[in-house]
């Protein structure tokens, strides 16, 4: 299970931007705190740190859905659609 949650400073914790040192991924959050997809060991040790922690929703892990993977040639053939023009053959 992981947990879409919002990171915001405390008094007790680090600045916001220490986050960046625990090496998880993270997007700015709209109300000034960082928003990141941790699992439930990464919410203990952002707590334990003295951040506040406030969940948004639960992401569900689930296997990737097999229509949202390109094959090779669909990639090639997009790739050269967005380039075709900057290397001059469009």
């Amino acid at each position: 299970m992981r947990f879409e949650a919002t990171v915001h400073a405390t008094t007790r914790s680090a600045e916001l931007h220490a986050v960046d040192s625990l090496d998880l991924d993270r997007v700015p959050d709209p109300e000034g705190g960082v928003r990141m997809l941790v699992g439930p060991e990464d919410l203990t040790r952002l707590v334990a740190e003295g951040y506040e922690v406030r969940v948004q929703s639960v992401a569900p892990v689930a296997p990737l859905d097999p229509g949202l993977v390109s094959d090779e040639a669909d990639v090639r053939a997009w790739f050269e659609d967005m380039t075709g023009d900057a290397r001059g053959e469009g």
